[in-house]
């Protein structure tokens, strides 16, 4: 049995989520997008975060996003990167495992 870190049942398990990740948003004819924006007054669809939560995680820098607006202007549009909110979401899985719940 080798020491290598790759070869963790862990390891594997998020290697295999990236894979999904990845084959779900590169079926663009599925209409999933890789860039979302926050919701007003409902969960996001595709992760059922608030808003709020969006911009928490965010402002952590524990998921992408992104501020599109042309310079000197002070309101833009904020986009997040789904990517980036399903890993999250998989880590915070794959670290409460052992309590049966992800606290998000």
């Amino acid at each position: 049995m080798s020491n290598n870190t790759a070869d963790t049942p862990q390891a594997r398990r998020t290697k295999n989520h990236d894979a999904q990740i990845n084959n779900l948003l590169q079926d663009r004819d599925g209409g999933i997008p890789i860039w979302i924006r926050s919701p007003k007054g409902r969960p996001e669809h595709y992760t059922g975060l608030s808003r709020a939560k969006l911009y928490e995680l965010a402002g952590e820098g524990l998921i992408r996003s992104v501020s599109l607006r042309k310079p000197g202007e002070v309101k833009g549009t904020r986009l997040f990167n789904l990517q980036s909110i399903l890993r999250y979401i998989e880590g915070q899985e794959t670290r409460n495992s052992s309590k049966g719940v992800a606290h998000v």
